[in-house]
């Protein structure tokens, strides 16, 4: 597998209506606020809304596309658009409910639906959706990845997002997944769930870099487990597999990661899940761990673009910021700012509901160009 590249990179998130003031903000250590959202019995959970005034995720999402692609001096004809969302079906078809709609078999076609929305404003090569819960943004990255490799298309144009509604919140608090508390602290003692988030992302894969990339995606690995329906094993060995497995595809080994992007849910099976996993592969020789969540909350099936994207962001304008409870914590979460060196090798971990895990394997670039 030959490394692809990543530039024009854009985010909106809880942090920041733009990629650059986000990764400013997350250097700092600069929790966001937290909104409401209600779900079932009218009970209030904590919700991270991304900032910005759009009223629809469409009035966000074609201009991302629009900029990204005049950024890169790129036609949409000469790409394929991934769109990695977990939500996007069961939030089209929540809005048509609400709307009046009946509850029948009509209601399901909402993928078709929303690709010719994008149709009628783009002439993409392609438009491909994908769903794999809290894996899709990362499973985008490794399909683009291969299908530039196999020569198919000229750019991939990833686009994430998901903006988690009544339904969404709703089943992760009846499996008592989201925080009471309002505290996103994964692998610490007392942590007591997850936060939704809602974000936007976007990046530019090419075979070459001749669009002053970010990064480059070495490549990575992404299986199933069969563990039970919800979660994976919980001795970590399937993450450990898929984390030993990225390593082995890029020719890489464990000593040469300078920095693992954790998980990191704050959810009680997951985090005991990757805590051993990283003891599996890593040993007592774990390199500086990064957490992404509490500042942008759980995105569900976007994380894997942006928290990727904030990550090289923060590194290129300077530092990750220390874990304020570092010192409790059940991993060596860092206690200082966290810098590393121009084409370090990250780990970024992405392990999702239903046991589907993804591992990539990137190498930062110190451009620091972003785009939205």
């Amino acid at each position: 597998m030959s490394a692809v590249y990543l530039s024009q990179p854009a985010l909106q998130c809880a942090l920041g209506s733009n990629l650059s003031d986000a990764a400013r903000r997350y250097a700092a250590g600069q929790l966001p606020t937290a909104g409401t959202m209600t779900v079932a019995a009218q009970q209030q959970v904590p919700f991270l809304f991304a900032q910005g005034s759009a009223t629809s995720p469409l009035a966000r999402i074609i201009p991302l596309l629009q900029h990204t692609l005049e950024q890169a001096g790129t036609d949409a004809a000469d790409c394929l658009l991934l769109v990695a969302s977990t939500t996007l079906d069961v939030n089209r078809i929540e809005q048509r409910l609400l709307a009046g709609a009946a509850l029948e078999q009509g209601l399901l076609p909402t993928f078709d639906d929303f690709s010719a929305q994008l149709r009628s404003e783009f002439a993409f090569a392609g438009i491909t959706i994908i769903n794999t819960a809290c894996t899709s943004a990362a499973n985008g990255l490794l399909y683009g990845q291969r299908l530039l490799n196999a020569g198919l298309y000229r750019r991939v144009l990833l686009l994430a997002f998901d903006t988690p509604g009544y339904i969404t919140a709703s089943g992760f608090t009846a499996l008592e997944l989201t925080s009471r508390s309002g505290q996103y602290r994964p692998f610490h003692p007392q942590r007591d769930g997850l936060i939704i988030g809602e974000t936007y992302a976007a990046v530019m894969l090419s075979s070459t870099p001749d669009l002053q990339p970010v990064a480059s995606l070495l490549g990575g690995a992404s299986a199933c487990d069969t563990y039970n329906i919800t979660t994976t094993a919980e001795d970590g060995s399937h993450i450990a597999i898929v984390m030993q497995q990225a390593l082995s595809n890029t020719g890489l080994t464990a000593n040469a990661v300078e920095l693992v992007k954790l998980h990191g849910t704050a959810t009680a099976a997951n985090d005991v899940a990757e805590q051993q996993g990283l003891q599996r592969v890593f040993a007592q020789q774990c390199p500086p761990l990064a957490l992404l969540k509490p500042y942008l909350g759980h995105s569900l099936g976007a994380c894997g673009l942006s928290e990727t994207l904030l990550l090289l962001q923060a590194l290129a304008q300077g530092s990750l910021p220390a874990v304020p409870y570092a010192a409790q914590a059940t991993l060596p979460l860092p206690q200082q700012p966290v810098e590393l060196a121009a084409e370090a090798v990250l780990m970024a971990n992405f392990f999702g509901f239903g046991g589907n895990n993804a591992s990539l394997l990137l190498r930062r670039s110190c451009s620091g160009k972003t785009n939205v």
